[in-house]
């Protein structure tokens, strides 16, 4: 009795998911938004043909294909900063508040136009950090002082400081105290970037 229960639904799941499939196909959208207005037509069409070229010199051994995609790579990088300029410089010059235009331009040119994401760290007290700045006080403060931790332990611990032991031999060979390391507060937008590298 199970088996037919089974397979009736089987059946029935299969008819459906068929019929459902063939009435709402999955389509590609593509977005037209272009958040890059200077990217003209002209600059798209040659995009697309130094795409083209980079597959047609990257499969051939031809000296002169090569130079010619290099030279038009870089006439064409000359072309979109140029484009870029010129669409920057026009939304400047159109502006009533020309500062204001300048730094909202600078913002999204070094990608901070984003509002800060609450960066959160819990010490060692148990207490929530959400001052970058004091969360970066906590990295420099643990690690900073996590060889002397190492170090009490071992001597609270009684190790015995022979050749054998790793930590002895650093002691041995490393008198000097290393300099300091410092760490600066980040953003949860440049961790995403560095990590996705």
């Amino acid at each position: 009795m199970q088996e037919d229960v089974n397979t009736v639904f089987n059946n029935f799941l299969n008819t459906y998911l068929w019929i459902f499939n063939s009435s709402f196909p999955l389509q590609k959208i593509y977005s037209t938004h272009n958040n890059k207005p200077w990217v003209t037509t002209g600059i798209k069409t040659s995009c697309q043909h130094k795409r083209e070229l980079y597959l047609i010199s990257t499969g051939s051994k031809n000296s002169k294909l090569k130079a010619h995609y290099t030279s038009y790579c870089l006439i064409l990088s000359k072309v979109i900063k140029a484009a870029k300029q010129l669409y920057y410089n026009n939304k400047i010059s159109k502006s009533n508040n020309k500062t204001k235009t300048t730094w909202d331009i600078i913002k999204i040119e070094t990608c901070k136009n984003h509002t800060n994401e609450c960066t959160q760290l819990k010490n060692i007290g148990g207490n929530l950090i959400t001052n970058q700045q004091s969360i970066a006080n906590s990295f420099n403060n643990y690690f900073l002082t996590v060889a002397d931790r190492i170090t009490s332990n071992i001597k609270n611990d009684k190790i015995s400081l022979n050749c054998n032991n790793p930590i002895h031999c650093l002691h041995k060979n490393f008198k000097l105290p290393c300099s300091n390391m410092k760490i600066k507060y980040t953003t949860p937008k440049e961790i995403k970037k560095w990590s996705n590298h």
